[in-house]
């Protein structure tokens, strides 16, 4: 998920996605946090969007924007943000706005099913095993340049070394070489580091509330 900014602008910025474009407030810095990903089942786009509005007035450009006849059309105000939504022509549109004085910070993302060609992608990188019993947020596949990544972000119960041993196999079996193996005790956290040619894998663990928090990444070349 390549980083890359777009630009400070004067006018109110228009972004196509697919069949959806989506409008940012003038004078806003927007960088580009992901473009075309496979995240949990559907093809996302996230924008991050910076500018001098307040939190209420960053929200309300979306809401305005997006609110239409008010169908499929959501806003919520939380402790730390304001979610704006809304369900247009089979695209989820959501802006999560964020005060950061002396600026507001929004994630603005478009998700929808796959097209046909981000299905071709996400057919060609294999899928990170999972532990049994293990709780999944976040499974992301993308495809930058020449390289197709796969990550998986999940928690369980087992301990960080029955982890470690788990991600071990797996990559031992698909021909890994481990450079670096650590288990951190004291501040129950563990690593993981290993690579096959120009093909990598990493997992990174922490222990929290009885729970096994786990990030693991595959980073193909020669798909």
């Amino acid at each position: 998920m390549s980083k890359y900014i777009i630009g400070l602008l004067s006018l109110t910025l228009s972004i196509g996605a697919g069949a959806t474009d989506i409008e940012f407030p003038s004078d806003s810095d927007v960088s580009i946090v992901a473009k075309d990903i496979y995240m949990n089942g559907n093809q996302i786009s996230i924008w991050q969007v910076k500018n001098s509005l307040t939190k209420k007035e960053h929200a309300n450009f979306y809401a305005e924007n997006w609110k239409g006849n008010g169908k499929n059309f959501g806003v919520k105000n939380l402790k730390s943000e304001t979610v704006v939504s809304k369900l247009r022509d089979q695209n989820l549109m959501t802006a999560q706005v964020m005060q950061s004085y002396p600026n507001s910070v929004a994630l603005v993302s478009i998700s929808h099913k796959p097209t046909n060609a981000m299905a071709r992608i996400v057919n060609k990188i294999a899928d990170i095993p999972k532990p049994s019993g293990s709780k999944v947020f976040n499974e992301i596949k993308a495809k930058d340049g020449a390289k197709y990544s796969a990550t998986l972000v999940l928690s369980n119960k087992r301990s960080i070394a029955s982890n470690i041993s788990f991600y071990i196999r797996y990559i031992k079996n698909q021909g890994f070489t481990i450079d670096r193996v650590e288990e951190y005790k004291k501040k129950r956290e563990g690593v993981i580091l290993a690579r096959r040619g120009p093909n990598e894998f990493n997992a990174t663990f922490h222990k929290k509330n009885n729970q096994t928090f786990i990030t693991a990444i595959r980073v193909d070349a020669d798909i």
